[in-house]
Parts: structure tokens; C-alpha cells; sequence
């Protein structure tokens, strides 16, 4: 009698079809997990000054902060745990994602860093809109020590752009500067940053940090 009753049971439509749905439900699972991760945003810290440098103040027009995106934090603040050299700094960097908002602003980001010969090939943009906003156009080779020349970087704000094709890049590896595939941290002096409109020639710095860019 239980034997008869048991085989009604497992020859059931309804059991036959609740078989089927758990078995769909569990390849639908699967596939999800095994899906693709969605793709990292792009982000960026990025820290601007124009002043005269070598050239005469008549000659520049500019001096100070051009323009900021995120923040580079303090590092001489040190770590929250000072004998734990893998502690969280006090004051860490706070780059920003793209289309996320910055001071008055919303920024935009767009980045590659793919290797190319020893090194990677850079090819970066990052923009703030707003009053206090500007845009930074990068583009270089940079090998991972060592000066990197002939960087293009281009600055603008409020119609003002200021263009050197034969900037320094340098790391900073107290800082943690460096160059991989998919980002950059470093610092470029721009010695003859040209803007042809004005006839203006100043000297750029910047510090900047692109990441999770293309690679």
C-alpha cells in the first residue's frame, strides 16, 4: 500500500511540474553567477596649479590653484595605526567617479592605460563642470620608473587653455605613485605651457590619478 501511494506521489503532474521549475530556477542561478561583473567606474583625483615659473609674471597672467577634482588628502598626516604600515591614512585620497558630483559641479572621466612596449600608453580626460570646474586632457607613454617626457597636457578654464607638448612626468613612491594596466597616480611639470589666444606662457603642475580606465 505505501509503495503504490509512494509511486502516485513521484508520477504526480504537480510534483513533475514543481521538479521542472526548481531545476529551471537553478540553471537560471547559475548562469546569473557565472554572468560577466559590470564594468568598474571610472574615477579621478586631480590637482592643477599655473603660475609664471621661469617666465616673466607679464608673460604668464596666472598664478595658484587652476583647478581641483577630488582630494589628494595628507599624507604627513600619517596612518590611523602608526605601526601598521597597511593602516588606512588619516587623511586618505578621495578621487570621484564619473558622473558623480564634485563642489558645484558634475564630473566626467574617460581613460585608457594599455601596455605598450615596456610600458603603457596613456590616454586620459577628466572634467568638472561648474564655476570652480576645468578640464585636463593627458596623453603619454610612461614607463614604470623613472622621468617620463614628451607628456601632452592640456589644462583649460573659463575659455582659457594652456597646452605643453613636452611635460615631465614623475612618481612619487613615498606617495604611492605608479603605473599599471588600467591606471595611473603621478605628477607632470609642464615647463612652457602655451596659450596662443592670449599670448600667455606660464608653467603648469598637476598631480593626478586616473583609475579603473580601460586597459
Amino acid at each position: 500500500m505505501f509503495r503504490r501511494h509512494q509511486l502516485a506521489i513521484r508520477n504526480s503532474p504537480t510534483l513533475r511540474f514543481i521538479s521542472v521549475a526548481l531545476v529551471g530556477g537553478l540553471v537560471a542561478a547559475s548562469a546569473n553567477g557565472c554572468s560577466d561583473p559590470e564594468k568598474s567606474i571610472s574615477r579621478v583625483a586631480f590637482d592643477s596649479q599655473i603660475q609664471p615659473g621661469t617666465h616673466k609674471s607679464t608673460e604668464c597672467g596666472q598664478t595658484g590653484t587652476w583647478f581641483t577634482i577630488g582630494s589628494f588628502g595628507n599624507p604627513v598626516l600619517g596612518r590611523v595605526n602608526p605601526d601598521d604600515p597597511e593602516s588606512p591614512l588619516k587623511d586618505p585620497v578621495v578621487p570621484i567617479d564619473d558622473g558623480a558630483a564634485d563642489q558645484q559641479g558634475t564630473v566626467a572621466v574617460s581613460c585608457s592605460v594599455t601596455p605598450e612596449g615596456e610600458g603603457f600608453k596613456v590616454a586620459a580626460h577628466a572634467e568638472l563642470s561648474g564655476a570652480t570646474g576645468g578640464a585636463v586632457t593627458l596623453q603619454g607613454h610612461f614607463n614604470k620608473t623613472g622621468d617620463q617626457p614628451g607628456i601632452i597636457v592640456a589644462l583649460t578654464r573659463r575659455g582659457e587653455t594652456f597646452t605643453d607638448t613636452n611635460c615631465v612626468a614623475r612618481f612619487d613612491t613615498v606617495l604611492g605613485h605608479a603605473v599599471a594596466a588600467g591606471r595611473v597616480w603621478a605628477q607632470v611639470e609642464c615647463p612652457n605651457a602655451e596659450n596662443p589666444g592670449a599670448q600667455k606662457v606660464c608653467e603648469s603642475k598637476a598631480q593626478f590619478r586616473f583609475e579603473n580606465c580601460a586597459q
